[in-house]
């Protein structure tokens, strides 16, 4: 075998060993979150969601580490970049948060920051839900939970469009995996609210302390 070859199948081995670990750990303990084996009556009496994160283009340190997602106060799950997991959720309505950590400003230490959508599930109905990355300059990175159709999240599974490598399912997703879904049940727009403001007025006076802390 010449150094190339070793080199090449090292290589392989290394990016494959980054895909495997990373996942997304959903909290079955979460009241409106229901696990394990599920009817197709069940399923039909709950709403479908799939969270998708697909993979940075551009490396942004702390802000690209898993991300924590919360439903009505509590954590629904983590995910980290590359994958896409399915959750069957009861019919409710509530603020969908993410949190994540970015450096804010010209600060040295990480602070914690969210933006969240207001979410009515529906039951029978699917919902495509993009951790989007956004980079606010200055303010740092934030990830913000975007409702997207089924034509979306098929384009946001594959490698490209700014993408890097495969987002891959995990969980519950690895048995209904997006890229076979033909039609499904949309919600109405209704059912999403606007976004957030992208700072809390709290996040400006977190970032007042660290100034004056150093």
């Amino acid at each position: 075998m010449n150094n190339n070859s070793l080199w090449i199948k090292i290589c392989m081995v290394a990016i494959s060993v980054v895909l495997l670990a990373a996942c997304a750990t959903v909290n079955n303990e979460h009241p409106n979150v229901v696990s394990g084996e599920i009817t197709a009556e069940s399923k039909a009496q709950l709403a479908t969601v799939y969270f998708i994160r697909p993979r940075a283009y551009k490396s942004k340190n702390v802000s690209n580490d898993t991300v924590r997602i919360a439903f009505k106060g509590q954590t629904l799950l983590t995910q980290d970049e590359g994958t896409y997991t399915l959750l069957y959720i009861k019919p409710s309505k509530g603020a969908l948060k993410i949190h994540s950590k970015t450096l804010y400003a010209d600060q040295r230490v990480p602070i914690d920051v969210w933006r969240e959508r207001v979410y009515k599930f529906i039951a029978g109905r699917t919902y495509f839900i993009h951790v989007r990355q956004i980079d606010e300059e200055f303010r740092g990175v934030f990830y913000e939970p975007e409702p997207v159709d089924l034509q979306e999240a098929k384009r946001l599974i594959v490698p490209g469009s700014g993408h890097f490598g495969n987002t891959r399912a995990s969980g519950a997703a690895r048995n209904a995996p997006i890229d076979e879904l033909t039609e499904v049940n949309m919600p109405p727009s209704s059912a999403v609210k606007d976004l957030t403001p992208a700072m809390p007025e709290d996040l400006y006076q977190q970032g007042k302390h660290l100034r004056k802390a150093r």
